[in-house]
């Protein structure tokens, strides 16, 4: 499973929302990794927070911290924690919570501010998100909001981000989304370090231009061929998204055996959880998906900001000639056949968010329908204007939107769509926005490419309730499912270590359970598919060459 965040300009250099200069107040950020128990896989992180121009009225929320993420343990600890200004002391109150938890100022706060605490990093609280913090060989990596207890202030904050490396193994670099080392930064507002990234200790990396991955423990594949590869692509995406400059990009790699392949992105910075199975293929993959959200990820919704993505993960290494038109096909089929298979297909937009993380089925829904929704956008907006137009002129509006700090909203893009296809255009998207199945015209996907109908099996646990959730319990097993006619019985107590995600999206993807019955624990493979439902996938066009299917852009 992966994640992305939106959030505003967190490059050093890039431009900062209602930037004031010199003339800013200023937050420094000491960060001193202690040393780190390989073994163990403990380790600590002494912050030092100086507010410059604070101002908080008694009762006000000082500072959240993200404590606990998916299939933790326990929370994150935070020792030692004192906040002192020109008149002592601060006062503070916990409120004690797990997940966000908050403190409140005891007093008014008035003037410069230090806030002074360790984090402890413990592996064994688990945990399937790669952001949480986590010890990887001689070195450790966390994201802002699990590591830094940042100032609820509102306003614009230059940021000057120090490292004391003294009490790590000698030769020991740090780097964090902001680039190497010790950072500068204009002024801005302080949510930029909400999803910054931060590693130190034995830093490993491979730089290629602007693109770089670092790591600080053993990963068992070739990174240095999966980088340059996922470089030269971040560049040509650079050039199709209108950049001025190339800005820089950091991958950051560490270990995660809850959740191997697990990744979560956010602007011009991406994590991936790996493990012994992960390959070079595999994170180039994933990246082509990942490294799109620098340049679309807003607050439109999940159907805009994970529907473009999944829509050009493919698409635009295809376009570059990076890949080949047959795996460019097999993407779209596998969107085409998970959308068309899904049970709740037809629910609105509105359900999605409140059910996004309790039912895999609403989970990957905005992922699926929005790709759809951009190849039958990009379908009628060609043949509207002839060819001369396309839904990338539309999304590259929308970028050039975030590059100058303008507001971004439905009724932006819903202007857009209006100026490209009259009336049709909004009546389109809130037909989408309903539920309404959609289906792209035969050659949405370029002339390479045809329609046809199919018959894809649903996908089906075969155990369960008709929600798609982890289950360690074979209950309510169906008799007539794969899951039974493995071997299954009711009360099996299962594990399985993969998500389920790549099985819903692949139609021919197995599972395997470790089964405990009784004293005896086996493994148990199955294809988690029911009935056939009707749906659509593309087959290939002879004798059309692959010249000019990617004369498209």
């Amino acid at each position: 499973m992966r994640f992305v965040i939106a959030a505003a300009a967190i490059l050093s250099g890039s431009t900062p929302l209602f930037a004031q200069g010199d003339q800013a107040p200023q937050l420094s950020i000491a960060l001193a990794p202690g040393a780190i128990d390989q073994a163990a896989g403990r380790a600590d992180l002494a912050v030092v927070l100086r507010l410059s121009d604070a101002r908080f009225a008694a009762g006000d929320t000082l500072f959240v911290h993200q404590n606990m993420a998916p299939r933790m343990s326990g929370p994150i600890r935070i020792e030692g924690l004192s906040v002192v200004d020109n008149d002592g002391a601060v006062p503070i109150t916990d409120d004690g919570q797990t997940g966000q938890r908050g403190w409140r100022a005891g007093r008014a706060i008035s003037g410069a501010v230090t806030v002074r605490y360790r984090v402890a990093i413990d592996n064994s609280t688990g945990g399937i998100l790669s952001t949480t913090p986590h010890v990887d060989g001689a070195g450790v990596f966390g994201v802002g909001n699990m590591l830094l207890l940042i100032p609820r202030q509102d306003g614009n904050y230059r940021i000057a981000l120090d490292w004391d490396l003294s009490a790590l193994r000698r030769g020991a670099t740090a780097i964090s989304t902001f680039g190497e080392g010790d950072q500068a930064l204009p002024a801005g507002p302080l949510s930029r370090l909400t999803y910054a990234m931060f590693m130190a200790g034995d830093v490993k990396r491979v730089q290629h231009d602007a693109f770089g991955v670092y790591w600080t423990g053993a990963p068992r594949f070739d990174i240095a061929a999966a980088a340059t590869w996922t470089g030269d692509l971040y560049a040509w995406m650079s050039r199709f998204f209108a950049d001025p400059s190339l800005p820089r990009y950091s991958v950051f790699l560490r270990e995660n055996p809850s959740a191997p392949g697990n990744g979560v992105a956010a602007p011009y910075s991406f994590v991936l959880g790996y493990g012994a199975a992960t390959t070079a293929e595999g994170m180039k993959t994933i990246l082509g998906h990942e490294m799109t959200h620098s340049w679309t990820a807003n607050d439109l919704g999940k159907w805009y900001s994970e529907g473009n993505a999944v829509y050009y993960q493919s698409r635009l290494p295809w376009l570059a000639g990076m890949i080949s038109t047959d795996r460019y096909l097999r993407d779209i089929n596998l969107t085409a056949a998970r959308y068309y298979t899904n049970d709740v297909i037809a629910e609105p937009d509105e359900t999605i968010v409140p059910r996004f993380w309790s039912d895999m089925r609403y989970n990957v829904l905005p992922y699926d329908r929005g790709a759809i929704y951009f190849a039958v956008l990009d379908a009628r907006i060609r043949a509207a204007s002839r060819g001369r137009r396309s839904v990338d002129d539309l999304v590259r509006a929308m970028v050039d939107r975030h590059r100058r700090n303008q507001p971004i909203a439905a009724e932006h893009w819903l202007d857009l769509l209006k100026r490209e296809l009259g009336a049709e255009g909004p009546q389109l998207h809130l037909a989408m926005m309903r539920g309404e199945r959609l289906v792209p015209p035969s050659g949405a996907y370029g002339p390479c490419f045809r329609r046809v109908a199919a018959k894809i099996r649903r996908y089906d646990l075969g155990f369960g309730g008709p929600e798609i959730v982890r289950r360690q319990i074979v209950e309510n097993l169906r008799s007539d499912s794969e899951a039974a006619r493995s071997g299954l019985l009711d009360g099996d107590r299962v594990d399985y270590a993969s998500s389920t995600e790549g099985a819903q999206r692949d139609p021919a993807q197995t599972i395997t359970m470790k089964v405990m019955r009784g004293d005896r624990t086996f493994d148990v493979t199955y294809l988690p598919r029911g009935k056939p439902v009707d749906a659509y996938q593309w087959v290939r066009v002879p004798g059309v060459p692959d010249a000019r299917c990617r004369l498209l852009t």
